[in-house]
């Protein structure tokens, strides 16, 4: 695979570089991700284009390459090489081990002029993810749903707007970083999007 780093899409934009994994095999999905309106997952991650034989191939692919003696060296490399200014850590996917969240500290480390940005439901890892938290150009955010509605792992929370209760200093997230000016990646607030 020549590079493990994908260009931002038409949400996040050009300025972002993503690392996604497979869904279900690296995350713990809730009936919320799964049973969506009519029948299909309500995780854009288990439709659309990530159904495709080739997506699929080619985040199992980078799936084994996280698991790689030379992953840190290459993110660190292709992140600095493009001079990415934001970083999404698992558009799709997610923490799959303490090792793993263990790389990615490493990894945030390394490029001190990229700021990164991940939601988890690993709360088993929350220590780990805590240290990656840490970070001053890491951000972790708790995903919540309507399942799995209160946050629980003393970080910031991305939410669903169909949660209650929210907290009112939250970011409403509008679907297009550019337009926003990646106010997510700036802060370490609360967020909440719309349910697809």
């Amino acid at each position: 695979m020549k590079n493990l780093v994908i260009q931002g899409n038409s949400k996040m934009g050009k300025n972002v570089g993503i690392f996604n994994l497979p869904p279900k095999l690296t995350c713990r999905p809730t009936t919320w991700c799964l049973k969506g309106r009519d029948g299909k997952p309500r995780c854009y991650a288990m439709r659309g284009h990530f159904q495709w034989s080739t997506v699929k191939q080619t985040l199992y692919r980078r799936y084994r390459a996280s698991k790689g003696t030379t992953f840190i060296q290459r993110m660190i490399g292709e992140i600095n090489k493009k001079g990415w200014k934001y970083f999404r850590i698992h558009a799709a996917g997610d923490f799959y081990s303490k090792e793993y969240v263990n790389r990615w500290i490493t990894i945030v480390k390394g490029c001190p002029n990229t700021i990164f940005r991940t939601t988890t439901r690993r709360r088993d890892l929350r220590a780990s993810l805590s240290k990656l938290n840490a970070l001053p150009n890491g951000i972790v955010r708790e995903s919540l749903d309507t399942e799995i509605s209160k946050p629980t792992m003393g970080l910031s929370f991305a939410a669903i707007n169909s949660i209650t209760n929210l907290p009112n200093n939250t970011l409403y997230c509008i679907n297009d970083c550019d337009t926003c000016g990646h106010k997510c990646w700036k802060t370490r607030k609360s967020m909440v999007f719309e349910e697809e």
